[in-house]
C-alpha cells in the first residue's frame, strides 16, 4: 500500500477548489454525502462572515469511486466556489482579462499578503491573499471526510470542540458526555455541533458568544482554542525510530499548517510544563483486562507512539488578520502610511478551525495507521487491525464470547471459565440485576436503545474488573463502545452456529425474536455475522458438538491466543 498523500489547489475566489488523495484503501463505502457532511460542519459557528452564506459547499467526486465504493486509486474531489460566478468571474479569471479589479497594495498585519509578495514577486497582493486564505481548508476537510470513512470502518473516530474564545475558558463538560471522551470522539463532536460556538455546555456557549459580541461591537476579531480527540486507535501507531515519523511531530505539523494556528499542545503539554514529573506522568495499574491508567496527561502518546489511551491535541488560533477597524499599514505603491486592506471576513472562526483541526488530525493519524497495518483494501486493514490489538495485550486478559442468540454462550461460558480457572459473567444477568427488571421488561419500557445503553455500561464495568470469561449478548458488539472495551481488554471468541440451530435453542420471550424466531434470527445473522467475523480473534463452529466439546475447543483457542502475545 502506498502512503497516504494529498494535494489541493484553488484560490479563495477562483472557479473552484480541487484535491487529489492517494493511498485511500479499496472497499470503503463513500458517497458525496459523507464529504458534504463535514463541509457543512465547517460552516458552523457564531461569528462567521457572509461568505459561508454564499457557498453551498456542494462537492463532486470525479475519480476513485465506483458505485459508492473506493477502488484504491486516487480520489479526486471538486468544490465549486459559488462566489466566483457571482462576483469574481472577471477579476479572478484564468484567461487574460481587461478588468483585473483594484490592485491590492496595503498589506494586512498578520496575513501572508506581504510575505507572499516578497516570496513570489507579486505586485498585486491579491495573488498572495487568494491562496493564503483559509478557504483552502475546505478541500482538506473534504479529503479528510473520505479518510474518515475508512477510519470509521476501523472504529477510529475523530472529533473536536472549542475550549476557549477570547478570555472565556470552558468549564467541566456535562457528566452525560464524559464516556464519549474515551469511546467515541465523533459522537462528542456532534454534541458540540449543537452549540452555536461548538461548546460542550450551555454555560460555555453563552460565555463564548459574549466574547464574540464584544469583538463585533469594537469592530475587532477574536481567537481561541480547540481540542481534537481520536478514540479507538490501537497502541503502536507512530514510531520513535526516525524524527520525521514521530506521530507527535506529524500532529504538530498538521495543526500548525492551518491558517492562523499559532500554538499546538500535545496532551496537557502547557500545564505539564508547570508541574513536577510525579504529577505529570500517567501511572499504570493492573486491571483484569491488562494495563489501565487513572489519567491521560500524555494525550495518548508516549515516545511518538500511541499507547492505547484516547489521543488528544489542542490548537490555539489567533484572531483573524482582517480587522474591520483596520490596522496601520504601508502602501507599497508609494510608501505612504495608510489603513490596511480589508477583505470580507469572520469575527471569530474558532468553531470552524476546530472542524479543520479534525480534518488534518484525521489525515495525519490515518497515514500512520494505514502504514502500520499495511494492505491495499479495507478487508486487509481490518484483518491487520485484529492482530495489532491482539499484540497490544501484553498481559492475560478477559475472554469474551459472542454469537447469535441460542449459540450457547451462557451454557458454554461457565464450562470455559472452569477450564481456565476464571469466574464467569453473563452480561444479560448483570443488566437485569442492575435494572431490577428482566430483559423483556427493559425492552418494553426503554426500547432497544435503552437496553443497549445499559449493556454498554455493564461492559465498561466488567472490562475493568477481575479477569473473567464474559458472555456477551448477541447484539452487544454492534455498539462501538463495546468493541472498544473488548478489543482493549481481552480476546473475543465467536461461537458460530447455524440459524436453525439457534432458533431451536433460543429461549422464548426474546424481544427481538418475537413472532418469528427463525425469520428474525436469519435477519440478525445477515447483519451481525459479518461483524463477528471482522472483530473476533477466534471462531468456533459449534454444530454437532456437545457443550463440553465446545468449551474445550474454546479454552484451547484462548490458550493459543495468549501464547501469541507480543510479551509472551
Amino acid at each position: 500500500m502506498s502512503r497516504l498523500r494529498f494535494l489541493t489547489a484553488g484560490e479563495s475566489h477562483g472557479p473552484a477548489l480541487v484535491g487529489i488523495l492517494d493511498g485511500l484503501p479499496a472497499g470503503v463505502r463513500l458517497l458525496v454525502e459523507h464529504i458534504a457532511r463535514d463541509l457543512q460542519r465547517r460552516k458552523l459557528g457564531y461569528g462567521r462572515g457572509g461568505r459561508m452564506k454564499i457557498e453551498p459547499e456542494v462537492p463532486r467526486i470525479l475519480a476513485g469511486v465506483r458505485h459508492g465504493v473506493t477502488m484504491g486509486t486516487p480520489l479526486a474531489v471538486y468544490i465549486e466556489n459559488a462566489d466566483h460566478a457571482k462576483a469574481w468571474a472577471t477579476r479572478m479569471a484564468v484567461e487574460p482579462a481587461d478588468e483585473r479589479g483594484n490592485e491590492v497594495s496595503l498589506p494586512r498585519p498578520g496575513h501572508a499578503d506581504l510575505t507572499g509578495a516578497i516570496k513570489f514577486g507579486h505586485r498585486d497582493l491579491r495573488n498572495s491573499l487568494e491562496r493564503a486564505s483559509a478557504r483552502e481548508t475546505a478541500m482538506r476537510v473534504g479529503l479528510a471526510a473520505a479518510v474518515r470513512r475508512a477510519l470509521d470502518e476501523l472504529d477510529v473516530r475523530v472529533g473536536s470542540f472549542v475550549t476557549s474564545i477570547g478570555e472565556a475558558h470552558a468549564t467541566e463538560p456535562p457528566e452525560s458526555l464524559r464516556d464519549l471522551f474515551e469511546e467515541d470522539a465523533d459522537a462528542l463532536a456532534l454534541a458540540a455541533d449543537k452549540s452555536s460556538v461548538r461548546a460542550l455546555s450551555p454555560r460555555d456557549d453563552e460565555a463564548f458568544r459574549v466574547q464574540i459580541e464584544r469583538a463585533q461591537q469594537e469592530r475587532d476579531t477574536v481567537g481561541g482554542t480547540f481540542e481534537v480527540r481520536v478514540t479507538g486507535l490501537p497502541p503502536g501507531v507512530g514510531t520513535y525510530a526516525q524524527h520525521d515519523l514521530r506521530l507527535d511531530g506529524l500532529l504538530a505539523r498538521a495543526l500548525a499548517s492551518i491558517p492562523a494556528i499559532k500554538a499546538v499542545e500535545l496532551g496537557d503539554g502547557f500545564r505539564n510544563a508547570e508541574l513536577f514529573g510525579s504529577k505529570v506522568h500517567d501511572p499504570m495499574d493492573r486491571k483484569g483486562g491488562g494495563i489501565s491508567r487513572p489519567s491521560n496527561h500524555a494525550g495518548g502518546l508516549e515516545g511518538g507512539i500511541t499507547n492505547g489511551e484516547p489521543l488528544f491535541v489542542r490548537g490555539a488560533m489567533k484572531p483573524i488578520a482582517t480587522v474591520p477597524a483596520a490596522l496601520r499599514s504601508v502602501d507599497l505603491r508609494n510608501g505612504e502610511a495608510d489603513a490596511a486592506h480589508v477583505e470580507r471576513s469572520d469575527t471569530c472562526a474558532v468553531p470552524a478551525a476546530a472542524v479543520v483541526g479534525e480534518a488534518v488530525v484525521a489525515l495525519a493519524v490515518a497515514e500512520e495507521l494505514f502504514a502500520k497495518l499495511g494492505g491495499d483494501s479495507l478487508a486487509e486493514l481490518q484483518a491487520a487491525l485484529r492482530l495489532a490489538w491482539r499484540r497490544a495485550r501484553l498481559l492475560e486478559g478477559h475472554v469474551y464470547l459472542c454469537g447469535l442468540p441460542g449459540s450457547g454462550k451462557s451454557t458454554v461460558g461457565p464450562l470455559v471459565a472452569s477450564l481456565l480457572g476464571l469466574p464467569f459473567v453473563d452480561l444479560d444477568v448483570r443488566v437485569e440485576k442492575s435494572a431490577g427488571r428482566s430483559v423483556p421488561e427493559i425492552f418494553s419500557g426503554e426500547g432497544e436503545d435503552g437496553f443497549r445503553a445499559r449493556e454498554v455500561a455493564q461492559v465498561r464495568e466488567v472490562s475493568r474488573g477481575p479477569r473473567s470469561v464474559i458472555a456477551l449478548g448477541g447484539g452487544a458488539v454492534t455498539a462501538r463502545a463495546v468493541r472498544y472495551h473488548v478489543r482493549k481488554s481481552g480476546h473475543l471468541v465467536w461461537l458460530r452456529a447455524p440459524v436453525d440451530l439457534c432458533a431451536g435453542r433460543a429461549a422464548a420471550g426474546r424481544p427481538l425474536l418475537a413472532g418469528d424466531p427463525l425469520g428474525k434470527l436469519a435477519a440478525l445473522a445477515k447483519t451481525r455475522e459479518p461483524l463477528y467475523a471482522r472483530i473476533s480473534d477466534a471462531q468456533l463452529d459449534v454444530e454437532g458438538l456437545s457443550p463440553e466439546q465446545v468449551a474445550r475447543a474454546c479454552a484451547a483457542a484462548v490458550r493459543s491466543l495468549e501464547a501469541e502475545r507480543a510479551w509472551s
